[in-house]
């Protein structure tokens, strides 16, 4: 049941990347108010999400089960109803679970009437939550119909985040947005969190979820010209997109895609100059800064309604994004830029700690539960990180992480034809150790890099003879992962006449502190 004493403030950023901090030592971030959260926290500096892009890695991170479990692995794809979640976890322990932004997941439609709009949407809010505040990217309408009170003329709330495309030759500079920062999305958002902060008079469970720093790469001023382009320093790469061609059928497609200007709508990422790219970057930092911002402000409301002493405070982002390494932007492939994100743990009367351990996005949902005495789910796929927050240390380490990207989507229909793919090949699924990462396509070539000597994967060591067992040694541990995981699920299984369901209760499993 309810402990009366305990709230949660989840929070999750967009596509921020785990070294785009103060703390980090990132030389062009400015996060003063994360920085000071950390401070006083575990920071988590391993942490991958399980799978790209936005919809399955939250599907990941809210259920605590590998893609492979859920198999809501693209955007759209539907959720089965069969596998609770975290709102639906401490719903009933007690909680009102509350929403601020999206989920970007989509509900079993199986379980929807013709007439529910949930039905023909997949950004609608994950089974459980209440949507005080509903923002989906795609149709953010309570936003615009905020700003249409305030005089905007907003014809279709889809097109705020549209904006007209550079000619050819023009370069990639969009102008700061015309909407001041005060009547931002992010403000707004954070508004709404402060408005609910200020009127509870109960333990409570918000997830607050901010669209940036996800494209579109436009900002509000002072945000837009916070950081210095110049100041900006480029990855350094040795190649070529042209020479990205030969070094994987894959990889080829991606670059093809790249040079034909069809994978990214909004950006020409192989037209761009350095000067774009810095500009690119400057932008993507300034939205950090302003999401930085507004969570000092609702950090500020947590401790001015002397809510923080008993309030489990969790900084997280979905999935990555990469800025120019090895000639890519955007979350992709199997890049650790694209994979390894942020997470702050915030533990009351806990002290600050650094863990350098891997963890995994789908431990955050077993943390909560863990942090309001509630059982987890036998068949999650994820682990408490509470000893981490009390010690720095856990016995039981990982190893490795695992994460995975679906490829079966229409960007790159035509790839797949030409491979003669079937939907069950167009997965690659990596495995990383400290030092090795090993990339696994059921029906392509395979990768391994040497991540201590070759820390940008630019140098392929699948086929060299020399390296065999290694990759062999980690392709059985990825099948031992996944079977593990899946032997999970089997046996937390029921079968009645109603159907098949899932385990709960007393079989559940708790982590020994």
């Amino acid at each position: 049941m309810k402990d009366s004493s305990k709230s949660v403030l989840f929070i999750c950023a967009d596509q921020w990347r785990w070294d785009c901090f103060g703390f980090m030592k990132h030389q062009n971030a400015i996060t003063p108010n994360l920085d000071k959260l950390a401070s006083k926290s575990s920071i988590f500096k391993s942490h991958f999400t399980g799978i790209v892009p936005c919809g399955p890695s939250r599907a990941t991170m809210l259920t605590g089960l590998y893609p492979f479990i859920h198999r809501s692995v693209r955007n759209g794809a539907p959720l089965d109803k069969r596998f609770t979640n975290i709102a639906k976890e401490v719903k009933k322990a007690g909680y009102d679970p509350k929403l601020f932004g999206y989920t970007d997941t989509t509900w079993d439609p199986r379980f929807l009437n013709d007439e529910d709009k949930k039905k023909y949407t997949y950004e609608s809010p994950m089974e459980g939550f209440d949507p005080v505040c509903h923002l989906p990217e795609g149709n953010p309408v309570l936003w615009a119909n905020f700003l249409t009170s305030k005089g905007y003329d907003i014809k279709n709330p889809k097109d705020l985040y549209t904006r007209e495309k550079p000619k050819d030759g023009e370069g990639y500079v969009f102008k700061a947005w015309d909407i001041p920062t005060e009547h931002s999305d992010t403000t707004f958002l954070a508004n709404e969190v402060i408005e609910n902060l200020e009127n509870t008079t109960s333990s409570f469970f918000y997830h607050v979820s901010f669209l940036r720093p996800h494209p579109p790469m436009f900002v509000s001023e002072p945000w837009h010209s916070l950081i210095d382009p110049d100041d900006i320093e480029l990855p350094k790469e040795s190649h070529t997109y042209e020479e990205l061609l030969d070094d994987h059928p894959f990889l080829k497609e991606i670059a093809r895609k790249f040079l034909n200007k069809d994978l990214y709508k909004e950006v020409r990422y192989r037209d761009l100059s350095d000067q774009d790219k810095k500009n690119l970057i400057a932008v993507y930092l300034g939205m950090c800064a302003e999401v930085d911002h507004n969570i000092g402000r609702i950090i500020e409301s947590l401790e001015k309604n002397k809510l923080d002493k008993n309030t489990l405070i969790i900084f997280t982002s979905d999935h990555g994004e990469l800025l120019g390494e090895n000639k890519m932007w955007g979350k992709l492939g199997w890049w650790d830029s694209a994979y390894r994100i942020p997470l702050i743990v915030y533990n009351p009367g806990e002290k600050n700690y650094e863990v350098d351990d891997f963890t995994e996005s789908v431990d955050l949902a077993p943390t909560i539960l863990d942090w309001l005495n509630e059982d987890i789910p036998i068949n999650w796929s994820g682990e408490s990180l509470i000893n981490y927050t009390k010690k720095g240390k856990r016995e039981s380490i990982k190893r490795h992480v695992v994460f995975e990207f679906d490829f079966s989507e229409s960007h790159y229909s035509q790839f797949v034809k030409e491979k003669k793919l079937t939907p069950e090949e167009c997965t690659l699924i990596c495995i990383r150790t400290n030092k090795w990462k090993y990339v696994h396509f059921p029906s392509l070539p395979s990768l391994l890099f040497d991540l201590e000597n070759d820390p940008k994967e630019m140098k392929n060591l699948a086929e060299d003879k020399n390296y065999q067992e290694i990759k062999n040694n980690l392709l059985s541990k990825l099948l031992s992962h996944r079977l593990r995981h899946q032997d999970r699920q089997l046996s937390s299984l029921q079968i009645s006449k109603d159907g098949i369901s899932n385990v709960s209760g007393p079989q559940s499993r708790r982590i020994k502190n």
